[in-house]
């Protein structure tokens, strides 16, 4: 073959490989298009009883009633997680599109009674994308826990976000694992009985956390990889916490309490003398950072 002929040919193989992609482009626009047109989102509610028959409410703010572990299992959606009205039992509202995602509930009995909840895309993430990107948003799910129940709570998700207030709840443990995932959790009034641990593990996302002080955990660990974080434990403190930070590539902005004794941070608030008016909480910090990390402390 000449060098025309070998020319002509690269010059159609050039021209040629572009349109078939925007053919092939276009071609899964077009499913996309007509599957979203095609399948309407789904609404259900899901609702969780209690096992025992235990009453709510004793004559005072406690709670009775075995406790209950709820474990979220999500993926690509965005979440509000709140606490219900006296009375009410665990309840789930979803909206979601049932030919890409499954959602399945599965009760295990025992001491805690453990409630599952698994959210999970059925699709690829290159369809479901196309197709949140046509209608608007992500499939959104809201969760309400029972106030009246010691709880602990696990949430895995992968992609998407989270809104999570504890006001009220009696809550036991708090345990995040995201990825991909903007999380905000918060309170408006202080939690019943003690938090034990409030625990997040966090890779490529954004987290937010206030009013630390209303949940009293005993224990905190955040372990971040790469982000930006904001922790806010400013309030009044009425005992002592351990706090673990450990992070890599992330931005990390803590504000402090001015009402509780600090150890384990450098700074210089922490070196000077504490009133004998002020509580004798004690916030203890142990601090582990990779060399692409920063912690700004404010107060």
């Amino acid at each position: 073959m000449s060098d025309r002929g070998r020319k002509k040919w690269w010059v159609v193989g050039c021209l040629a490989l572009p349109a078939v992609i925007i053919l092939a482009l276009a071609t899964v626009a077009g499913l996309t298009w007509w599957s979203s047109r095609s399948a309407e989102p789904r609404s259900t509610v899901l609702v969780h009883e209690r096992s025992d028959s235990e009453p709510l409410h004793d004559q005072g703010s406690t709670t009775t009633g075995a406790p209950l572990r709820v474990l979220l299992e999500l993926e690509s959606c965005e979440v509000y997680i709140e606490p219900s009205a006296a009375g009410e039992a665990l309840s789930v509202e979803a909206h979601y599109d049932a030919h890409d995602y499954l959602l399945e509930e599965i009760i295990e009995q025992g001491v805690p009674e453990l409630y599952r909840l698994r959210f999970l895309a059925t699709s690829s993430r290159l369809i479901t994308g196309l197709k949140q990107g046509l209608r608007g948003g992500q499939p959104q799910l809201r969760i309400r826990l029972p106030v009246d129940r010691p709880l602990e709570l696990i949430l895995v998700q992968r992609n998407g976000g989270a809104i999570v207030d504890f006001s009220g709840l009696h809550l036991l443990a708090a345990e995040f694992d995201v990825s991909g995932t903007l999380l905000k959790v918060d309170a408006d009034e202080r939690l019943r009985g003690e938090l034990e641990r409030f625990t997040v593990q966090g890779r490529q996302g954004g987290l937010v956390v206030e009013s630390l002080d209303l949940m009293q955990p005993k224990r905190v660990d955040i372990d971040y990889r790469m982000g930006q974080a904001q922790l806010d434990l400013r309030g009044t403190w009425i005992s002592d916490t351990t706090i673990d930070l450990s992070m890599s590539i992330v931005d990390v902005i803590l504000r402090l309490p001015r009402e509780a004794r600090i150890q384990g941070l450098d700074t210089d608030r922490i070196e000077s003398p504490l009133s004998e008016e002020l509580p004798a909480a004690t916030l203890t910090f142990s601090v582990e950072s990779g060399r692409r990390a920063t912690l700004r402390v404010f107060e």
